[in-house]
């Protein structure tokens, strides 16, 4: 059964580790974390790494949710990919541990006009 837990969240450290410039393409190795409310509620932690142009951007991360999803305790990672063709966020098969061991499926993250972020998580236990 597929089921959809939705939560809002904040960006509580933005940790560059690294940036390089090679031939216009800016390389940045960002680490961050996350704090969420609601259908998903804990916090993650995130390695991303970007690379920026003046006519491009993309990235890909890995995020480590320490989170509890329509109320089972546990986690997963989180695989991140995102550039021209879309933001794609799908759960690492086999990551889940606690009540969420088995956990697969996609998110989404959203940004209203405000700045304020939606992640709404589709998944199947």
């Amino acid at each position: 059964m597929t089921n959809t837990a939705t939560a809002s969240f904040t960006v509580d450290g933005w940790d560059p580790q690294s940036t390089e410039k090679a031939e216009d393409t800016e390389f940045s190795r960002v680490r961050l974390n996350k704090t969420f409310i609601g259908g998903v509620e804990g916090a993650s932690t995130v390695e991303m790494l970007t690379a920026v142009n003046k006519t491009s951007s993309a990235y890909v991360a890995f995020e480590r949710l320490s989170v509890s999803v329509d109320g089972r305790k546990g986690g997963f990672v989180l695989h991140h990919s995102a550039g021209e063709n879309g933001h794609h966020l799908i759960v690492l098969p086999g990551s889940g541990h606690g009540e969420l061991s088995g956990i697969t499926g996609t998110a989404l993250i959203t940004q209203d006009d405000k700045g304020n972020h939606t992640f709404s998580l589709t998944y199947e236990l």
